[in-house]
């Protein structure tokens, strides 16, 4: 009995941090106490997303009728793909959507890779914060200047 309530909170431990590692890349390590290295990946991946979408915009950026693989990519970042899918959807349902300059198609490639590499990055932040999900909590390190437990 005690065994199959080890596996079950295994399992919700494991599920719960790959999908905070899809929702807000990074989020998955911060609830490991790999948090260091969970704002690293958060920083890092945002940037590089928003990047992307700075450079080409939403509107052609992140668009799953004209780029398919490229979306499924982006929409690895999750909540930063989702965002910025609904943003671009609203600037092209707007009705001065026509008369809106659109930039260079040489940007706008950039931006489209700028933002799949951000996602499929996330998608290996996934697989690793679901593979630290499984191994033990790593021990609590003392505050600096504080001697650790049993030092004089």
């Amino acid at each position: 009995m005690a065994a199959t309530q080890t596996n079950m909170q295994s399992l919700i431990r494991v599920c719960t941090a790959g999908f905070l590692a899809w929702l807000v890349p990074g989020a998955g390590h911060i609830l490991l106490r790999h948090r260091t290295r969970g704002w690293i990946l958060l920083i890092t991946i945002t940037l590089t997303f928003w990047s992307g979408v700075a450079l080409g915009g939403p509107q052609d950026t992140v668009d799953p009728h004209k780029r398919l693989p490229w979306f499924m990519a982006q929409i690895c970042t999750g909540s930063h793909g989702l965002i910025a899918y609904a943003w671009g959807e609203y600037l092209r349902a707007a009705p001065d959507a026509a008369q809106r300059a659109n930039p260079s198609f040489a940007s706008v490639d950039a931006a489209v890779v700028y933002t799949g590499i951000a996602g499929l990055l996330n998608l290996l932040v996934i697989l690793d914060a679901l593979s630290r999900a499984d191994q033990p909590a790593p021990a609590p390190t003392p505050p600096t200047g504080q001697p650790a437990r049993g030092s004089p």
